[in-house]
Order: C-alpha cells, then sequence, then structure tokens
C-alpha cells in the first residue's frame, strides 16, 4: 500500500501542474479574446462615423451640382498649380545641383 503513495504523489504533482498550466493559459486566451472584442468594437464604431462623413461628403456633392456650382473645377486649378510649383522647384534644384 506504500508503494502505491510513492507513485500517485507524483502523478497527482505531474498532473496538477498540467492544469494549472492549462487554467493559466485559458486565462492568456480569454485575455486576448477580450482585447480582440474591445477592438473589434471600436473598429466597428469608426466604421460607422466613416460611412456617416462619406454619405455627408456625397450630399455637399450632389447639393453642389444641383446649385450650379463646381467644386472640382476649383480643386482641379489646385492641384494643376500645386504640380507647376513641383515641376519649377524640381527644376531649380536640379540647375543648382548642376
Amino acid at each position: 500500500m506504500s508503494s502505491i503513495i510513492w507513485v500517485l504523489i507524483p502523478l497527482v504533482a505531474i498532473i496538477g501542474a498540467y492544469f494549472i498550466d492549462y487554467q493559466k493559459n485559458k486565462l492568456k486566451w480569454q485575455a486576448k479574446n477580450s482585447e480582440n472584442d474591445k477592438e473589434l468594437v471600436e473598429v466597428k464604431e469608426m466604421m460607422h462615423q466613416m460611412k456617416k462623413r462619406i454619405e455627408n461628403l456625397e450630399a455637399i456633392v450632389v447639393d453642389d451640382m444641383h446649385n450650379g456650382t463646381d467644386t472640382f473645377s476649383m480643386w482641379d486649378e489646385e492641384e494643376i498649380l500645386k504640380r507647376k510649383n513641383e515641376r519649377t522647384v524640381a527644376k531649380k534644384a536640379k540647375s543648382k545641383g548642376e
């Protein structure tokens, strides 16, 4: 009988260690899942806000089109001027470098 106890004690200790290790890993997985859930909620909220912003921008563009204002032509002129300035600066930088 005493020989069985000497065998059971290490077995219980080994099984107990595995069980404790399993519980620790389980808690880590639960913590990661809760973090992922929080991030998912944040992303959903951000997506909802972005959809609202896009709807607002679409409404502004449609309203401008109905009122006859051409918002895009103004943006195009600004873009053309910006590119001309970039080319001018690049040419001056190139001529100074030579």
